[in-house]
């Protein structure tokens, strides 16, 4: 009997592994097929996490729930369009000036390949026989493109997400007592006290996390804005928050954030003192932002290690392209939260950070 035991233990064991290797394989594919209503989902929860502590701060005034939820959300309608009321005129006349931006940038990469090219030919004719070769070139569609539109499918696909969001976020806001019961009396009543505390401190650090990198691309802007007017940055207006958001990506963020207004002054530059002010404006904040906003603003909330950080912005840009990117900290950061507080995934909890 003991022995039947035995046999069967190892074989229940192999059975459990691979039925939790299939279901986190539909889970992904879940995420990706439908990533278009998933991001939509999650980009609410957050933003309804943030929005919350208003819409409760109006209710304590004795404003029904759902009149404060509606205020909320048109407060920040109107900050949204007043933000791209703006920037609009400038972003147009950018988006009007992008193609003189590639011809120039052109212009510099043949300036670049043609002694590049004589090193390499003259590699080739000392090691090979001359040959008539036709070059075909194939036009492909911008990775850049590909990349923003990952997850989302199209530009029709993101206005769609886009007008949704609103309505989630105030249907959430509304009915936050019903949803916050009906989902702890999904857990047993022993695990209900666990689970809140779980759901309230997702949302506590998602709130200081989302609030905090605000903050800190604000005060960054302010920073970059004006080194880019002084130095003569065509649309500086517009590439100051540009780079000050990009700011906020770890690790790669300086290199994206030097990206944009580097590019741009290919228009306006023909000296390489105002790049290496670019440059040199972008670095430094980025180090203040990294050391010292950064710790100040956003917290010791997120408690994700470097090694977890970078798969984490792996896996979910290569899973949703930009947005991925964006909420890549966030999601893994709510993970960690649920991980610390279930016994059987604190090894987990524990690998992707100090708890």
């Amino acid at each position: 009997m003991s022995e039947v035991k035995q046999s069967s233990s190892p074989a229940a064991g192999a059975a459990s592994t691979s039925l939790k290797i299939i279901a986190a394989g539909i889970v992904v594919a879940a995420l990706y097929y439908a990533s278009s209503v998933v991001i939509a989902l999650v980009l609410s929860i957050f933003i309804a996490f943030v929005l919350d502590p208003g819409v409760s701060g109006l209710e304590r005034l004795h404003i029904p729930r759902w009149l404060g939820s509606l205020v909320v959300v048109l407060i920040g309608l109107a900050a949204v369009y007043l933000i791209v009321y703006v920037l609009s005129s400038s972003a147009f006349s950018l988006a009007a000036d992008l193609p003189k931006v590639e011809s120039r940038l052109r212009q510099v990469v043949a300036r670049l390949e043609e002694p590049i090219a004589h090193l390499g030919s003259a590699f080739t004719s000392a090691s090979s026989p001359e040959r008539n070769v036709t070059t075909v070139r194939i036009e492909q569609e911008s990775p850049w493109g590909q990349f923003l539109l990952r997850g989302i499918g199209s530009v029709y696909a993101f206005t769609v997400t886009v007008m949704f969001i609103p309505f989630l976020v105030f249907f959430m806001l509304t009915s936050k007592n019903q949803i916050w019961a009906a989902t702890l009396n999904l857990f047993a009543p022993e695990r209900r006290q666990q689970s809140e505390d779980v759901i309230h401190g997702i949302g506590e650090m998602v709130r200081q996390y989302v609030i905090g990198n605000i903050l800190v691309a604000a005060i960054s802007a302010f920073l970059i804005t004006p080194v880019f007017e002084f130095v003569g940055l065509p649309y500086a207006i517009i590439l100051g928050p540009v780079s000050a958001l990009l700011n906020l990506i770890p690790y790669i963020g300086v290199a994206l954030a030097m990206l944009p207004p580097l590019l741009v002054g290919l228009l306006a530059f023909d000296r390489v003192g105002p790049f290496a002010a670019v440059a040199v404006t972008v670095a430094a904040v980025h180090v203040v932002a990294v050391n010292f906003l950064t710790p100040k603003f956003v917290g010791r909330r997120v408690k994700l290690n470097a090694l977890s950080v970078t798969l984490a912005m792996m896996f979910w840009s290569a899973l949703w392209g930009a947005f991925g990117l964006v909420l890549a900290i966030p999601i893994t950061a709510s993970f960690k939260a649920v991980c610390d507080n279930v016994r059987s995934l604190r090894p987990l909890g524990a690998w992707l950070g100090d708890s």
